[in-house]
């Protein structure tokens, strides 16, 4: 008695079936002329390949194909709105009664038939090897279903029905759970019985109503000859009466909400029943689809709650109101306890808001772009193909379509008598919560920034945490990068999607772009870009695998770019925040880090406020489908207010000389840095510009005090180190061990004209240039425009530098001092003095 689904997949711990519930017309099918194509009329029939219709005979679907061993004929029937009693509703009796009535006639013909019986439906199929055998099946099946029932027909449809009431639904709050998938139970009520009473009055009007034109469809799949010879039988064949007409459905449009108890060897752990009305069964089919994806977005939030649930079952069901999602979800095991009453509420109503939000994306983006008649191509068995093409002649067709409305049953362990006995939530409380987490869901968390730039070649997205790593000290310094770094690590490379871990002082996150596909939509590329950043940096677990090989990266990038001597000069520059200075971390923090310290820093920043940014390639709404699927991957804490952790306080830089042992192998060299005040914008533009000055083109007056034909350092540079939290003009010098002290004093010396007279005209004007270059550069790369989207600033190259070289002296008098100078040598110890 169990309703046969079309099982698409069936991955680790989810179950997707779709299972297209034979549905019906409101009215009859008139067409052409016998076994002429259907004109474009307004019917599910309409919508599959080569259906044929004529006045007075159900419509008859041709599915053309070769290779099967042998040809299928199948038959759909609807029952919806036939009920139990002589009034309307939606009753599983009618469609399981017929079963058995249909079932046995056959078999009295000797003709095996497979007959299924759903909640609103019956569906058969047999199989054909000739034309002569397509006719006389044919044939059979017609009268099977237009011959009025009789005493025989009794005993087969008590025995279907006798099945049914062996299947009884634990609870009348699962009605509309069981008849949404088309799964048939008896209702509780009707729990045991043998349906004795059932004559042949009551069979007779169940056949009368269900099996006339506007509830039946015909279908054939298998070579051209076969199945011209099926729609020649039925087409050209006695007329059929007609079936009764579709009632209006009896449930409300609102999503209904319902709570009960459950034995606990039934239900180990609380267990929600959810149901989505779509509007068509099409979306229901695609709906189900994605939301059943073990991978997708559903399972993988899921799964990340306070209360993690599983998908158990994904289902997706035509009928002829409409199509219908439903959804199973099961608390984790391990949790059965963790929550009751009014927090399991809130806890559910985060998983279902959490389902109906996912749908609503999928519906509202692609859940159109596809229809059911691509089913019957997807099967390989030529019966069920058959079958499905039966159905989806017969589906959407009542003007009673819904969209929006639903249920929600959740079935909680019965604790009564036990010590720590919870009390399940009420009715209402779970009304309430579900209502307040759609609600949550409703307002957008993510902040959002955005730059249209129609005709690029790919789209960016940037996602992340607006507090960087501004709140981090000496303890915890390299945290951040290490969580961005291993989020990025845990995401699988493709040829058209590429993702880099960002962090910065005022920044942490990830950057992912890539082109369009082949086909996809300008909102669709702006989904999956954005659903891989929000998704990794929001909600993915990060794996001690993903965290080892990031710490291993964050080592070789420190030991590239300084290692222990840039440790050092941070330290200086920054007391007790040296991320301040060098953002991605130092070698010693990083290499003692513990993979749960990382963890609780992700967790802290995934909490606090997020933001995103984006470089839309095409317009406003590809921006906008991007931040609606980034927003999405954000858990809602309404009791909590989404905050940067604040910094400890500032102190200022620690000017001195430090030394700094020389690794094995390594050049000796020397920083030296002039720090300025946090904050000082007009100090920052000076320093940049005294920066170009220093080592930028070929007169950079680094080159000049120490080159010469014996060059007193192989490499000498300068730049800004620290914006804005701990800014300094840091210049670099490596050099020889036998020439790195006159170095320095060269450059001491360099620093001391510019802190005494600034630049010379011609060297300002020089640097300017060279600095405006540079920042062009810059700006031509896509990264560091959408930075300075995220960061809400204007792309530098537009803007012209107000630099003067009045500014430029003012710096260099107030910073470019000798006692403020932070000096950090790393070189070879000296061997101590002999005495």
């Amino acid at each position: 008695m169990r309703s046969r689904g079309i099982k698409i997949a069936a991955p680790s711990r989810v179950v997707l079936r779709l299972v297209v519930v034979a549905s019906a017309l409101a009215a009859s099918v008139v067409g052409c002329a016998p076994r002429a194509p259907a004109r474009s009329v307004e019917s599910g029939a309409a919508l599959l390949p080569d259906v044929r219709t004529a006045s007075g005979r159900p419509p008859v679907v041709l599915v053309a194909r070769e290779g099967d061993p042998a040809a299928a004929i199948a038959v759909a029937v609807t029952t919806t709105g036939i009920a139990w009693g002589d009034g309307s509703g939606d009753d599983p009796e009618a469609a399981t009664a017929l079963a058995g009535l249909v079932e046995s006639r056959l078999r009295a013909k000797a003709i095996d038939a497979a007959v299924t019986p759903s909640w609103d439906g019956v569906r058969a199929s047999m199989l054909v090897t000739s034309e002569a055998e397509a006719r006389r099946l044919s044939e059979a099946l017609r009268d099977a279903l237009v011959t009025p029932a009789t005493e025989a027909d009794l005993a087969p449809a008590r025995r279907k029905l006798a099945a049914l009431g062996q299947r009884p639904l634990r609870d009348r709050a699962l009605v509309r759970w069981a008849r949404c998938v088309g799964s048939p139970h008896a209702l509780p009520e009707r729990a045991g019985k043998d349906y004795a009473e059932v004559d042949v009055a009551r069979l007779e009007r169940w056949r009368t109503a269900g099996v006339g034109l506007g509830r039946v469809a015909v279908a054939v799949t298998g070579p051209s000859a076969i199945a011209e010879t099926v729609a020649s039988t039925i087409l050209d064949g006695p007329a059929w009466k007609r079936g009764a007409a579709i009632s209006r459905s009896p449930e409300s449009a609102e999503v209904s909400v319902d709570v009960f108890e459950a034995a606990p060897d039934l239900a180990a752990v609380p267990v929600l029943h959810a149901t989505l009305d779509v509007g068509t069964s099409s979306a229901a089919v695609t709906t189900a689809e994605a939301l059943g994806d073990p991978r997708g977005p559903l399972a993988a939030r899921l799964s990340e709650l306070d209360l993690p649930f599983r998908l158990r079952e994904v289902t997706g069901a035509a009928h002829a109101r409409g199509g219908c999602v439903g959804v199973v979800l099961e608390a984790a095991p391990s949790s059965p306890s963790a929550a009751a009453g009014a927090d399991l509420a809130t806890r559910v109503a985060d998983a279902v808001a959490l389902v109906r939000l996912e749908a609503a994306v999928f519906l509202a983006e692609t859940g159109t772009a596809r229809d059911g008649r691509v089913l019957s191509r997807r099967s390989g068995d030529a019966r069920e193909a058959a079958e499905r093409a039966a159905w989806w002649a017969l589906v959407d067709q009542s003007l009673d379509r819904r969209s929006g409305g639903g249920s929600i049953t959740l079935t909680v362990p019965s604790r009564r008598g036990a010590k720590d006995a919870a009390t399940e939530p009420s009715r209402d409380a779970l009304a309430s919560a579900v209502t307040h987490a759609a609600a949550a869901w409703d307002k957008p968390v993510v902040e959002a920034r955005s730059r249209i730039e129609a005709g690029q070649g790919e789209a960016w997205v940037l996602v992340g945490s607006p507090c960087g790593t501004d709140g981090e000290n000496d303890s915890d310094a390299g945290l951040t990068a290490l969580f961005a770094a291993a989020a990025a690590d845990g995401v699988t490379a493709s040829a058209d999607v590429r993702i880099e871990p960002w962090v910065s002082t005022d920044g942490a996150g990830l950057l992912v772009h890539g082109p369009a596909r082949a086909g996809e939509t300008a909102a669709t590329h702006a989904r999956r870009l954005a659903d891989i950043a929000a998704r990794s940096f929001a909600a993915e677990p990060i794996s001690t695998a993903a965290l080892s090989r990031a710490r291993a990266d964050l080592l070789r990038r420190d030991a590239r770019n300084g290692g222990a001597a840039l440790s050092v000069l941070a330290s200086a520059l920054a007391p007790q925040h040296p991320s301040w200075v060098v953002p991605w971390g130092s070698g010693e923090p990083l290499a003692r880090s513990a993979d749960s310290a990382v963890l609780l820093r992700a967790q802290s920043l995934r909490n606090g406020p997020l933001r995103i940014a984006v470089l839309a390639n095409t317009d406003a709404s590809q921006a906008d489908a991007a931040v609606r699927a980034a927003d999405r991957w954000v858990t809602r804490r309404t009791s909590e207010a989404r905050a940067c952790r604040a910094p400890s306080g500032a102190q200022p830089p620690k000017p001195g000389t430090y030394a700094v042992p020389l690794r094995p192998g390594s050049i000796p060299e020397v920083y030296l840095a002039f720090p300025f005040p946090p904050g000082d914008e007009a100090g920052y533009g000076a320093a940049t510009v005294v920066a170009a000055a220093l080592s930028e083109g070929e007169d950079a007056l680094l080159d000049k005090a120490l080159g010469g034909s014996s060059p007193l350092a192989r490499e000498a540079s300068a730049r800004v180190l620290g914006w804005p939290r701990a800014p300094a003009l840091v210049v670099r010098v490596v050099a020889a061990q036998a020439s790195l002290d006159a170095a320095v004093m060269q450059v001491r010396a360099l620093v001391d004209r510019l802190h005494q007279n600034g630049l010379p005209a011609p060297d300002f004007d020089r640097a300017k240039a060279a600095r405006a270059r540079a920042v062009l550069a810059t700006a031509l790369d896509p990264r560091a425009r959408i930075v300075a989207t995220w960061r809400g600033e204007p792309i530098a190259a537009a803007e012209p530098s107000r630099v003067t070289i009045e500014d430029v002296r003012a710096y260099g008098q107030r910073h470019l001092a000798e006692d403020t100078m932070v000096v950090v040598a790393s070189r070879p110890t000296r061997p101590p003095a002999t005495p």
